[in-house]
């Protein structure tokens, strides 16, 4: 089995997610998750993970060093 082919149980899903059990089967069971059904078992593939909080990443306003040094921190 492939490194993107890994299915995870919702235990290892919650983990990989920083997210509680609890809302692991909620979201599965609103389809905001997608899902595997491996017999009567729910699993999770980890690429299907990956593309999700990819999908979710927001890009920076400004750059980082922008950011840190701040408006008027000029010398």
């Amino acid at each position: 089995m492939l490194e993107t082919d890994c299915l995870l149980k919702p235990a290892e899903a919650a983990d990989y997610l920083g997210l509680t059990l609890a809302t692991i089967y909620t979201k599965a069971s609103r389809r905001q998750l997608p899902t595997v059904k491996v017999g009567r078992s729910l699993r999770f593939r980890r690429a299907d993970l990956d593309k999700l909080i990819k999908a979710g990443l927001r890009p920076a306003l400004r750059p980082l060093a922008d950011a840190v040094d701040g408006p008027g921190d000029e010398q």
